[in-house]
């Protein structure tokens, strides 16, 4: 069973993969495991991952794995396949983002910057226990986060 959240932004569409392990050094394995989880999603009727797609990997041991998908180029309707550019980013940094003080008593790595509150993901209980409170922030170092 994966743990999955589809989200369309900016005319991508973020997968959020909560505990999922992909060997992210086996490119075969992975270009199979990303076609099986589009697979999946396009059964659902939600989403369209027919043609040439640019795939951005983001990992984090703790997390689990974002993909950032980009369809590049709708497929032929004779010729109907799944190709995939893969580009990977092994260890990436992930937040928690909160627009509200949700916490019971204030975590000791919690972070105010710009109005927002910000949770390193460093460890599994702070998965478990604020995910549905928040957002997930990729991609940047938190300095680096407007």
């Amino acid at each position: 069973m994966i743990n999955m959240k589809i989200e369309n932004v900016d005319n991508k569409i973020i997968i959020y993969l909560f505990n999922k392990t992909i060997d992210i050094n086996n490119i075969n394995s992975l270009n199979k495991q990303i076609k099986d989880v589009f697979i999946r999603i396009m059964k659902r009727g939600t989403h369209d991952f027919l043609g040439y797609n640019k795939v951005n990997v983001y990992h984090n041991d703790i997390y689990g794995i974002i993909l950032e998908v980009e369809n590049i180029y709708k497929g032929d309707v004779c010729y109907p396949t799944i190709d995939i550019k893969l580009v990977i980013y092994k260890d990436v940094p992930m937040y928690l983002e909160f627009d509200d003080y949700c916490f019971a008593s204030k975590p000791k790595d919690l972070i105010i910057k710009n109005s927002k509150y910000y949770l390193a993901i460093d460890n599994k209980y702070i998965v478990d226990k604020y995910i549905e409170y928040g957002k997930i922030k990729y991609k940047k170092l938190l300095n680096e986060i407007d």
